[in-house]
C-alpha cells in the first residue's frame, strides 16, 4: 500500500462527501486507503460514511463510541494504517486534483522522509487565497532551515509512516494545537525533508469548527496539556536548543493572542489565566523570563497588545481581530464546544 489517508470525523455531515470525493476522484496509479475515524459524532456523519463505503471499498471506518478528541482520532487512524506514507485530511477540507500522484512521485523521487507543500484557503463564499509560504523547492537535512514551514497543520505534509510508530502526540485528548505536537515530533524524527512550492490542499475556513469556537480560558487550559507533551517530545529527542526556542515562539504567539481577547472582548478571565499560567513553571522548557513576560501581559492590556503586535505583526493582528469578532457562540455550537473541550 502506497498511501494511508487519515480523516478524523466529528459532526461534519455537511462536508464529508465533498472531502471523500476529492480523494477518491484522484487520478493516481498507485494504491491508497482512506481511514475515516468517526469520533463519536451525534449527527449523520457515521451513516454517511457507511453509505459511501458501499460504493468504495478503499474506505475503512473506525468508530469511537464516545468523543475522544482530534488528537486521539488522528492517532487511531495512524495505528490502523498500512501505507508506506501517511497524509492527514480534515473532513471539512479537500484535496486538489492530481495531489496524490504528484506528492507520491516527489517523495519517492527524493526519498525524503517528509514532503511539505503549500495550500489554498477557501471561505463559505467560495473566495480563495493561495497560501504560498514555500517559494521554491528545497531538500535539506538541516531542520532549522525548514522548521518554520512545519507549524500549525498536520495536513500540509506527506510523511513516511515509519516516523509515526512511537509518537507521543496522540497520548492525550486535545482539539486545539495538536497539530503543533504532531508537526514537532515528525520534524525531530525526520532525516531528509523536501519543501515544494505547489499547492495540493484546500483548507476550508469553517467558523463553526471546534477549533474556531473555543474560549480563551479553555484554550489556555488546553495549552498546559500541550506544553507537557512538548516537554516530553524535546526530552525524547534531546532537541537542539535553537529548535526549542523556535517552537516556543510559535507556542507563545497563540497564548498572547488569547490573553489579549480576555483584555478586549472576553473580559474578566485574566485572574483565571494567571492561575493557569502557574502550571507553565512545572516545565523546564518554559524559562522564567518567558513566564515573566506572559504574567506582565495578563496584568496589563498595553503590554499584551505590544507583545501580540510584536510577535504577529499589525496587519495580521487586525485580520485576526476582525475574524474573531465575527464568531457567534450560538447554542448549537456551545453544546459541541462543552462536549469536546
Amino acid at each position: 500500500m502506497d498511501i494511508s489517508i487519515i480523516v478524523p470525523v466529528f459532526n461534519v455531515e455537511k462536508y464529508i462527501n465533498r472531502c471523500l470525493d476529492s480523494i477518491f476522484n484522484q487520478q493516481f496509479s498507485g494504491t491508497f486507503e482512506v481511514i475515516a475515524v468517526d469520533d463519536g459524532s451525534s449527527d449523520n456523519s457515521l451513516q454517511l460514511l457507511k453509505k459511501f463505503q458501499i460504493k468504495e471499498d478503499r474506505l475503512k471506518i473506525i468508530a469511537h463510541e464516545e468523543n475522544r478528541k482530534l488528537s486521539v482520532a488522528r492517532a487511531t487512524g495512524m495505528k490502523a494504517a498500512i501505507g508506506d506514507y501517511i497524509m492527514h485530511v480534515d473532513a471539512d477540507d479537500w484535496l486538489l486534483p492530481g495531489a496524490l500522484a504528484r506528492l507520491h512521485s516527489k517523495i519517492t523521487e527524493t526519498d525524503a522522509d517528509i514532503v511539505v507543500f503549500n495550500y489554498v484557503s477557501e471561505n463559505s463564499k467560495g473566495e480563495r487565497t493561495f497560501r504560498r509560504q514555500i517559494k521554491k523547492e528545497l531538500i535539506s537535512t538541516d531542520k532549522s532551515k525548514v522548521q518554520s514551514y512545519f507549524y500549525a497543520t498536520c495536513w500540509n505534509k506527506i510523511v513516511k509512516r515509519a516516523l509515526t510508530y512511537t509518537m507521543i502526540c496522540g497520548e492525550v485528548s486535545v482539539n486545539n494545537t495538536e497539530d503543533l505536537l504532531y508537526s514537532t515530533e515528525i520534524l525531530f524524527s525526520a532525516g531528509k525533508i523536501c519543501l515544494v512550492p505547489e499547492s495540493y490542499y484546500v483548507y476550508f475556513v469553517n467558523n463553526e469548527s471546534l477549533t474556531h469556537i473555543v474560549k480563551p480560558e479553555q484554550y489556555i487550559q488546553n495549552q498546559i496539556i500541550i506544553l507537557k507533551q512538548l516537554q516530553k517530545i524535546v526530552s525524547k529527542f534531546n532537541a537542539n536548543p535553537k529548535l526549542i526556542r523556535n517552537i516556543l515562539k510559535y507556542f507563545e504567539k497563540c497564548i498572547y493572542l488569547e490573553v489579549a481577547k480576555t483584555h478586549f472582548w472576553y473580559k474578566g478571565g485574566n485572574n483565571n489565566n494567571s492561575k493557569l499560567l502557574r502550571e507553565f513553571s512545572h516545565y523546564p522548557i518554559m524559562t522564567k523570563s518567558r513566564i515573566r513576560r506572559l504574567k506582565l501581559s495578563i496584568k496589563s492590556s498595553i503590554i499584551c497588545l505590544f507583545e501580540v503586535v510584536y510577535r504577529l505583526g499589525f496587519k495580521m493582528v487586525l485580520g485576526i481581530i476582525r475574524k474573531s469578532i465575527k464568531i457567534k457562540y450560538s447554542s448549537k455550537y456551545q453544546e459541541a464546544l462543552y462536549a469536546n473541550n
